[in-house]
């Protein structure tokens, strides 16, 4: 593709004239050094703790001719210079470019806020492939359309891996796309270019705030807004404090729902239900003037009924058949959300991704209602963040639990016992029971091995995850493999 091309409603400033742009043919775009090659455009990308711009001699050496800065650095004299005010905003408007702005060409719904976002987007899935809308996801669990599994660094990848994933989808036949929308995603520019149909909003509450990610909480509100400056609708959960602000700040037609306020869609008449092998809910929605619909789905709580009003509101918007996205949504689950694993028949045995103190209390207070013996609950916190989500997670446990195992979640290059022992600190006065496990392998086994009949052992912080984080590398780790290996050799010692 021809370089004019790929910058065409850039604004720069080059050091080449606009005939000799329009001749240079360019194969690729690359803003990561070690992945340059000849005929590639080379983007300097200022990051966290790396910037791009240190590394254009190496990709020169690589064969990069084509240079986008944010700097006015010296480059070598056979080098192209495009001087723009944000690299960042300019690879977005590039991947989109050089692959054809594929986001034009599908359906795409973008997911945002705090929680919800995994759920929903898998959810979305599930339900319209039913419905006969072949769909993808690009999200925390990776990337996933037809048979292709792919994972994803970050819940939003970069605009060019986005890009990128969205022209391979087009060209597979899949007609929408669900992706999580983070607020690094906004605030780091990865969506600009993104042509979304619906955003959707599900809740906010402080998190991502430290040094490395949002300064204050009003940051982090702003930056998951802009989703709504970016789509032709948002539908909002209604119910949520937060959601007056997005509703202000948006730039497209609003459709609301709720469990509490009126709204364009409302659930009444919720009744908890129990299987085998999940938890799950009942109830009637009602949009403005019609009939209710009784309707149910296979995750517990009030949380599942707000992403699952989403969904309704979503596949209202894209007109689908209302008795298959019914059908399908009463049977969906996603992988390590709410997940009971049927392991230990005389307990029950909950995997989940809760990490904060918000979505623990949100599940802890959920499956409180379905009366457990004893909740154990086993948790930790992450390295290298703010030290106030420790507190908040263990005010939560040191509330609601009968026995908390605090033990290692993704470290970084802290010391896990430290984490844990800020943990503990919250256990002052408190009715549960700590026990202080590093080995998460370990914790576990503890975790199956105290419970008893009609106990509830919840099981969070990793759900779908399968590493964890140390010492800045992904070290393999599987949560639901430990947890089955952990029940087998407990049953096997029982009989």
């Amino acid at each position: 593709m021809k370089l004019s091309r790929i910058i065409e409603g850039l604004e720069y400033i080059s050091n080449a004239k606009l005939d000799t742009l329009d001749e240079v043919e360019i194969e690729g775009i690359a803003y990561d050094s070690r992945l340059a090659s000849e005929n590639q455009i080379f983007v300097a990308i200022e990051g966290e703790t790396v910037d791009g711009h240190d590394y254009i001699d190496k990709a020169y050496e690589r064969g990069c001719r084509v240079f986008v800065v944010n700097r006015n650095i010296k480059l070598p004299e056979d080098s192209v210079k495009l001087l723009v005010s944000c690299s960042r905003s300019a690879l977005s408007k590039m991947s989109n470019n050089f692959f054809d702005r594929p986001s034009e060409k599908i359906k795409v719904i973008g997911v945002t806020g705090t929680k919800g976002k995994t759920t929903i987007s898998n959810y979305l899935k599930s339900v319209l492939d039913e419905s006969g809308m072949n769909t993808g996801v690009i999200g925390t669990n990776g990337i996933f359309y037809n048979d292709y599994e792919g994972k994803t660094v970050n819940t939003t990848p970069e605009s060019y891996e986005i890009h990128k994933t969205i022209r391979k989808m087009v060209d597979a036949g899949v007609e929408c796309v669900a992706m999580e929308v983070s607020s690094g995603g906004l605030m780091m520019q990865r969506v600009n270019d993104v042509n979304f149909d619906i955003g959707i909003y599900t809740n906010l509450s402080p998190d991502h705030i430290g040094p490395k990610e949002h300064p204050t909480f009003e940051d982090y509100r702003y930056c998951k807004s802009q989703l709504f400056k970016l789509c032709k609708y948002g539908i909002i959960n209604l119910d949520d404090e937060n959601s007056d602000y997005m509703i202000e700040n948006a730039d497209c037609e609003i459709k609301t729902f709720s469990i509490e306020k009126e709204s364009d869609l409302k659930a009444t008449n919720i009744t908890l239900t129990r299987s085998e092998d999940s938890l799950g809910a009942e109830f009637d929605y009602i949009e403005k003037g019609e009939t209710p619909i009784h309707t149910s789905i296979s995750s517990p709580g009030e949380f599942s009924i707000y992403n699952a009003l989403a969904v309704i509101s979503t596949c209202e918007c894209l007109d689908l058949d209302k008795e298959k996205y019914l059908g399908a949504l009463s049977k969906a689950k996603v992988d390590g959300r709410v997940e009971v694993l049927p392991v230990l028949p005389y307990a029950t045995v909950v995997v989940d991704y809760a990490h904060n103190g918000m979505s623990l209390e949100n599940v802890l207070k959920t499956l409180l209602q379905y009366k457990p013996n004893r909740m154990i609950c086993l948790f930790g916190s992450v390295g290298g963040r703010t030290a106030i989500r420790r507190k908040e997670l263990g005010e939560v446990a040191a509330e609601l639990c009968d026995v908390s195992i605090l033990t290692t979640d993704n470290p970084d290059d802290e010391d896990p016992m430290q984490i844990i022992n800020d943990i503990a600190e919250c256990f002052h006065n408190s009715k549960s029971e700590v026990i202080k496990i590093v080995d998460r392998a370990e914790a576990i086994q503890k975790a199956l091995e105290i419970a008893t009949d009609g106990d509830m052992v919840v099981i969070a912080g990793k759900g779908h995850e399968k590493y964890q984080y140390v010492n800045g590398e992904r070290v393999f780790y599987d949560e639901k493999g430990e947890v089955i290996n952990a029940a087998a050799r407990i049953l096997k010692k029982n009989n």
